[in-house]
């Protein structure tokens, strides 16, 4: 992940000359599949720093580090088990806006990078799994401001062979 990280700030430093923007993005997540089953339906939350940079014809890049946690759930298939499931995120948006009005109206976004899960599970059936993979999202979002928008994506990631990590996030970002 280290190595990862490091080549991202790199790839985009040539890219930081331009009229490149730091921003936050805090999201709700909603849990779908493997995911809903092990922590019962647990709604999660989700947070991450982004430099957006634009690179001409309505496209943006943003590369960010973010984190997503999934509280303690009973597990389903696992009586007396409770299960909660975080991440941290180094990812790559990219943003096209179809009018290349950066400042407001709607956006597609398409997002890959890597993905640090954790899994830990107490109670009857104790457990512990960490693991780096591949991360996708994409969705929709909407610019109101200049600083100010909206996005609704969904996610997926293999956590391991058996574990697909897969739902939807609602959320704001803000530019500064």
């Amino acid at each position: 992940m280290k190595r990862f990280a490091t080549l991202l700030a790199l790839a985009v430093l040539p890219l930081t000359a331009q009229e490149a923007a730091i921003g936050a993005r805090v999201h709700g997540l909603v849990p779908m599949g493997d995911l809903n089953e092990l922590t019962n339906r647990q709604i999660g939350l989700g947070a991450a720093c982004f430099v957006s940079v634009p690179v001409g014809g309505g496209l943006v890049l943003r590369p960010l580090v973010g984190f997503q946690f999934i509280p303690k759930g009973d597990t389903v298939a696992l009586a007396g088990t409770k299960t909660s499931v975080a991440s941290i995120d180094f990812m790559v948006d990219g943003l096209w806006y179809p009018n290349e009005d950066l400042e407001h109206g709607a956006y597609i976004i398409g997002s890959f990078g890597g993905q640090q899960w954790h899994v830990s599970s107490i109670g009857d059936s104790p457990s512990t799994l960490n693991a780096t993979r591949l991360g996708l999202s994409g969705g929709l979002g909407y610019q109101f401001s200049p600083r100010l928008g909206f996005e609704v994506r969904g996610f997926w990631s293999p956590i391991d062979k058996t574990l697909t990590a897969t739902g939807l996030t609602l959320g704001a970002t803000m530019k500064f």
